[in-house]
């Protein structure tokens, strides 16, 4: 660009010297000087109009032959335009590439402007909500009025998926997932969960059921082993051994049955526990009562909570939730271990801990406490004989109840397992 501008200013200078000579020559050096500027400016404004004819034109061809500052300004904007032919291509390249990506999702896609309308959608998106060319730009939520779902989109919060029925299919479940990108436009990613949600259901139905009528044969071989052990003395030796065992691993299958029905229960409870207030010392004090006659005073139990300290819920179910919490502290802890019970009343929260100085957990396990049998050393499962269903079954009693557990261990410094309820307003 500045040697097309050097040329330029070049070749003015030598119009204005080869005037100014003519010019003097004749003796009209201004009128000379007028006439040669004006025959510059007409060539100036003829490749100015060369430059735009062919700006105007949608052809392919090169730009007008140009020279000095004009023939350079031509030439770089013959280059960007290149470019943006290039650049366009592969805009559309990518464009054309995202869509049948997007074509191939069995996730539906729907892209909504930042006022919540309907900007674009997959093939997967149209099929679940019956969408049409003619709903572009309209409110999403004049589509799908499920009452959770323009709630889900009037609040922009987006932290987590919301689930809901498929619109005109009460039969299939859909999980949606958004967020916001370029100044308030949201991107709804659509996910068919019907066989997942069925899958579940399958699995819980049938645990339960499975449990069900596990309880009726551990039922006969219970009776059938207490009869024979009351008969001790017209035994063999023996049989005395074997019996107690027998006695031992029945009551072990039938607290697993018992738990897998409770956890079953549990996970299937659609409607919410019930608000009345329930007094949380009498409840501790009983289930102190109930660890202590399993412990046989072999763990020194204690209990700090002060009275008229309620929490909204049901007692059978918070009764569970916290008596596993004392058991398990009972049954991975040596003989002699101190176990405390306590209540407390914060601002926001109601907080019930067991704590113990035993042997403690190690931090790689915490983490998964709370999965189904799950256990942190495997040798001790026929020693301690739980069943691995104990903080789970804690896990759906908290999240029932609007609770939270936290866990706070180290390796030979004890455990405190802490239940957190935010009091409601």
């Amino acid at each position: 660009m500045q040697r097309g501008l050097r040329s330029e200013i070049h070749r003015i200078g030598i119009i204005v010297v080869t005037l100014s000579v003519l010019g003097l020559a004749i003796g009209h050096l201004t009128l000379t000087l007028l006439l040669g500027f004006s025959a510059y400016l007409a060539w100036t404004f003829s490749q100015i109009l060369k430059l735009y004819r062919w700006l105007e034109s949608n052809r392919e061809e090169a730009p007008p032959d140009a020279h000095g500052v004009w023939g350079d300004i031509s030439d770089q904007l013959y280059r960007l335009q290149q470019g943006n032919k290039r650049a366009a291509l592969l805009h559309r390249s990518i464009i054309a590439r995202i869509k049948s990506i997007t074509t191939a999702l069995d996730e539906g896609l729907v892209l909504l402007n930042n006022h919540r309308e309907l900007d674009w959608w997959n093939p997967a998106a149209e099929k679940v909500f019956n969408l049409e060319r003619s709903d572009r730009n309209q409110p999403i939520t004049n589509l799908v009025r499920a009452p959770a779902f323009v709630n889900f989109i009037q609040r922009g919060s987006f932290s987590k998926p919301l689930e809901i029925k498929a619109p005109n299919d009460d039969q299939r479940k859909l999980l949606i997932s958004a967020s916001t990108f370029d100044e308030g436009n949201i991107a709804l990613v659509i996910q068919d969960i019907t066989r997942l949600r069925n899958m579940e259901q399958m699995r819980t139905d049938f645990v339960a059921n499975v449990s069900h009528e596990l309880r009726t044969p551990l039922t006969v071989i219970s009776g059938y082993i207490e009869t024979l052990q009351s008969n001790n003395g017209s035994l063999p030796k023996a049989w005395h051994t074997a019996l107690e065992q027998m006695r031992q691993q029945t009551q072990r299958m039938n607290a697993l049955a018992n738990d897998l029905v409770m956890l079953s229960r549990l996970e299937s409870m659609e409607e919410k526990p019930s608000s009345n207030p329930v007094e949380l010392q009498p409840l501790l004090e009983q289930i102190v009562r109930d660890a202590s006659a399993l412990t046989n005073e072999n763990h020194h139990i204690s209990l700090d909570c002060k009275e008229g300290l309620t929490l909204p819920g049901e007692a059978k179910e918070l009764y569970s939730a916290f008596s596993n919490l004392v058991i398990n502290a009972i049954k991975h802890n040596p003989d002699g271990a101190d176990i405390n019970i306590s209540a407390e009343k914060q601002k926001s929260a109601i907080l019930v801990r067991v704590s113990d100085n035993g042997i403690g957990i190690d931090s790689k396990h915490i983490g998964r406490l709370t999965e189904r049998f799950y256990r942190t050393d495997q040798s001790r499962t026929s020693k301690t004989g739980g069943t691995g269903l104990g903080l789970a079954i804690v896990k759906h009693v908290l999240l029932r109840h609007h609770g939270t557990l936290s866990v706070n261990s180290k390796l030979n410094a004890g455990s405190t397992f802490t239940c957190r309820f935010a009091k409601h307003k």
